[in-house]
């Protein structure tokens, strides 16, 4: 599954995903405006790309145990289920969102039964990647492949379809000269290139191997045991 991501760590193809960034203003311009709504075309591209990451971090999970490549995947997988849940419209179990009626009149919101565990949980989740990240120093896995494969251009094009998103939606004082409807069109379309650069990023970063700090430990120590004989 992996595969499906690992074109990316070429340089061309890192230079291609550039080149599709700078495009999405033009290219926003001639969609259809029904791909920028939502549960339209792109929202359900952008979903599927996440479920994609998700399953690659399960399988090289799955894989690799118990190497830190392997915590590493495991800390993703959640993040990705996040992401895929917020593109899914789980954005009012975070903040009720009023309904409209007929006439387009606010509606009070309904809250969703399981909305009062959201933030624990969300807590919760927060709590257990950062512990593990510390544990399982599964940052030695990113600075490894940072070092060997440098994909700095797969990083800069999902920070920049960020910056992109986020002045869609005129946050940051940041405005895109764009009508309302051609706005969302394009931040959908700078999302969904942000998650192919995130799931491509993934793949070359969860191709290199670490192990765990048990074995690395009992490695080092039978490697001294030699010298020593």
């Amino acid at each position: 599954m992996g595969r499906l991501f690992l074109w990316a760590k070429t340089r061309p193809a890192q230079w291609a995903l550039l080149a599709a960034l700078v495009a999405c203003y033009p290219v926003s311009l001639l969609l259809p405006l029904s791909w920028g709504r939502e549960a339209g075309v792109l929202e359900n591209l952008q979903v599927a790309v996440l479920l994609s990451g998700f399953v690659v971090a399960v399988v090289v999970f799955m894989r690799r145990r118990p190497e830190r490549t392997a915590m590493l995947a495991l800390w993703a997988a959640p993040v990705w289920l996040l992401l895929a849940g917020r593109e899914l419209s789980w954005g009012r179990a975070w903040r009720a969102v009023p309904g409209f009626d007929a006439a387009g009149r606010a509606l009070p919101p309904e809250p969703l039964w399981f909305q009062p565990l959201v933030w624990p949980g969300a807590v919760l989740l927060i709590g257990w990647l950062v512990y593990s990240a510390w544990h399982y120093r599964i940052d030695e896995v990113v600075r490894l492949a940072f070092v060997r494969s440098a994909p700095w251009l797969l990083l800069f094009v999902a920070l920049g379809a960020a910056v992109g998103s986020t002045c869609a939606e005129g946050h940051m004082s940041c405005h895109i000269d764009l009508v309302a409807s051609r706005a969302q069109v394009f931040e959908e379309l700078v999302e969904l290139l942000a998650y192919v650069a995130l799931c491509s990023l993934q793949a070359v970063v969860l191709r290199h191997r670490v192990p765990a700090l048990g074995l690395r430990h009992e490695h080092g120590v039978d490697a001294r045991a030699k010298q020593v004989r």
